[in-house]
């Protein structure tokens, strides 16, 4: 897909409002993965989208069915305008918030991640497991970040003992409120997938991993948006992870 195209046919506000047949999406997604600019375009074009149905939902957006059409028409300029600058707000936020509290919010999950097994892994202990065997301390931790080259990969150790191994993942701004997430094997066969994934208060997606299924080797990791639909790509991950 050209950018001339893309502009012409304003693809990246009919992707946003969802508005694009399948082959037009999946070409778009092939290009704006592979292309700086419209990445950059998309992400503002999300966050403008993310402004407007949260001025919606506040009623900030509510018309007046007995106004005049001029009236209607003033009134529809300064709604407009008021998004704009709630959409301002946000973007400004999401900064403070990914510059200021991402970093004590990483800080913090890797101290939870060192403390006890969940709830459901208690449940699963038999009776006879000591209180050792239900927890794990120094679970391994790696933070992926998207990628579009096969040479950038995260890289983690797994030593043996190891159980578990949690994986943190920015996606972004997106018009989707669950994500699926696989993880595909060296010989890139799909060893394993996590549906109805989502996005904390800081925007951040926590998966946990067995270990033993993640032998020596370079993994690729897809994310989708899964809710709502139509699903699509959200990004590609590389994971190297190496056992001493």
């Amino acid at each position: 897909m050209l950018h001339s195209q893309i502009e012409n046919e304003e693809i990246v506000d009919r992707y946003v409002r969802n508005q694009l047949a399948p082959a037009e999406r999946q070409a778009f997604e092939a290009h704006f993965f592979g292309c700086d600019d419209c990445f950059e375009r998309l992400q503002t074009a999300e966050r403008f989208a993310a402004g407007m149905r949260d001025a919606a939902a506040r009623g900030l957006l509510e018309i007046p069915t007995q106004a005049p059409a001029m009236a209607r028409a003033s009134w529809l300029s300064w709604a407009f305008a008021a998004t704009a600058c709630v959409a301002l707000i946000f973007a400004a936020l999401g900064g403070w918030a990914y510059f200021g509290q991402i970093p004590r919010l990483r800080s913090e999950l890797r101290q939870a991640t060192r403390s006890s097994e969940t709830g459901q892994q208690k449940q699963a202990a038999t009776s006879q497991a000591s209180p050792t065997e239900l927890a794990e301390a120094n679970v391994p931790l790696v933070m992926l970040q998207a990628t579009r080259s096969a040479g950038e990969a995260a890289s983690v150790v797994l030593k043996t003992g190891d159980r578990r191994l949690v994986l943190w993942i920015e996606p972004g701004p997106s018009r989707y409120r669950e994500f699926s997430l696989e993880v595909y094997s060296p010989n890139d066969e799909s060893l394993t997938s996590v549906d109805h994934l989502k996005q904390g208060p800081y925007g951040g997606l926590a998966v946990s991993l067995a270990a033993e299924q993640l032998p020596s080797g370079e993994f690729r990791i897809t994310l989708s948006g899964q809710d709502p639909s139509p699903a699509s790509l959200v990004g590609e991950y590389r994971l190297r992870v190496r056992r001493p």
